[in-house]
């Protein structure tokens, strides 16, 4: 070969190799990374355990205030009357009441439209897209929602105070049977007489 003996030929390629790749070989280099293994085999591969997400209560169901009524990732079900809603979504009664589900196409609280301005009937789907899906809490069974409240007003709960009702003959005795003036007949007729002596 080129008239070079054996020897200097390899001599002159390995020169010529280390010439050519004067670095660290990249190949004889190795970078080792974290894995999952390293913290135990026994579980790997598997998923989370679940959140127990879903409607708690459903329709016509009494709760009592504070009782979850959904754990939701992201706004499915929005707060109507007497609901609450937590950082995570969960829904919860403010009030206790009957639950009652139902759609809006305006936020809460539901005020209605003029009533020149044009409303669109939706088709009769589950789920229109237009509509958002509330949860509400009423205080009768047989109220339906979404209260008109521009019209109806806010409804009033006063769940705490308890409420006396008397019949209408025993408050008219009631209110005769409260002496008005605190003094007695006798004190303003001992005043009288000391006022016509001085």
């Amino acid at each position: 070969m080129l008239g070079l003996t054996r020897p200097t030929a390899i001599s002159t390629f390995s020169d010529l190799r280390s010439q050519l790749f004067a670095g660290p070989s990249t190949l004889a280099t190795q970078i080792r990374f974290a894995s999952k293994a390293a913290g135990g085999k026994s579980r790997n591969g598997r998923d989370s355990s679940g959140k127990r997400l879903g409607v708690k209560r459903f329709g016509d169901q009494y709760v009592t205030p504070g009782s979850i009524l959904i754990r939701q990732r992201g706004q499915t079900f929005r707060p109507g009357q007497n609901v609450g809603q937590g950082k995570d979504f969960t829904l919860y009664a403010l009030q206790p009441g009957y639950v009652k589900f139902y759609q809006n196409k305006l936020p809460y609280p539901h005020l209605t439209l003029n009533e020149d301005s044009n409303l669109k009937s939706y088709p009769p789907v589950k789920k229109p897209r237009q509509l958002n899906q509330f949860v509400g809490i009423v205080s009768n069974k047989q109220d339906k929602l979404p209260r008109d409240e521009r019209n109806q007003g806010r409804e009033r709960r006063f769940w705490g105070w308890p409420r006396e009702q008397l019949p209408p003959q025993q408050q008219q005795l009631e209110v005769e049977e409260i002496d008005l003036n605190p003094i007695s007949q006798e004190q303003t007729s001992q005043t009288t007489t000391t006022a016509g002596n001085a």
